[in-house]
C-alpha cells in the first residue's frame, strides 16, 4: 500500500490548517495600531553609530530603544509618561559623546513626533504632528 500521498494531503491539511489560525481578523487590526491615549516617536537614525533613545517627562527617564544607523524605529509613549505634557527625548550614541536633545515638548494623545538623528548630531531635529 502506497502511503506516500495521503502522506502528503494531511501534511498539506495541517499546514492549512496552521495558517489559517495565524491570520489575524480585521477586529483585531485596529488594535495592533497605537490607542489614541499614545504618542507616537518616529526615530530616523541619520548618524554613523546605533542611538539609545530616551523619554524624559515629569522627572522621570524611560528607554523607549536602540536604533541603528540607517533605521527609522517606531515606539509608543504611553500617556502615563505625558504628566503636564511636557517631554523631551534624548538620543545617546554608542560612543557617548555627545547627546541629542529634542528640547522640551508640549505633547498631548494622539500627537507624533518625527525625531531626525542627522550625520552631524548639532542638525538634529523633532517634529510634532497631530
Amino acid at each position: 500500500m502506497r502511503r506516500g500521498p495521503w502522506f502528503l494531503i494531511g501534511v498539506l491539511i495541517l499546514a492549512t490548517h496552521a495558517c489559517a489560525h495565524g491570520r489575524r481578523p480585521a477586529a483585531h487590526a485596529a488594535e495592533a495600531q497605537p490607542a489614541d491615549s499614545a504618542v507616537v516617536l518616529n526615530v530616523t537614525d541619520f548618524y554613523v553609530l546605533t542611538v539609545e533613545v530616551y523619554a524624559v517627562a515629569s522627572g522621570t527617564s524611560y528607554r523607549m530603544g536602540t536604533v541603528s544607523p540607517g533605521i527609522v524605529s517606531h515606539f509608543t509613549l504611553r500617556q502615563s509618561m505625558l504628566g503636564n505634557g511636557m517631554v523631551e527625548f534624548v538620543a545617546i550614541p554608542a560612543d557617548s559623546v555627545y547627546t541629542v536633545r529634542s528640547g522640551e515638548l508640549l505633547l498631548v494623545p494622539g500627537d507624533i513626533v518625527d525625531f531626525v538623528i542627522a550625520t552631524h548630531l548639532r542638525n538634529s531635529t523633532a517634529t510634532v504632528r497631530p
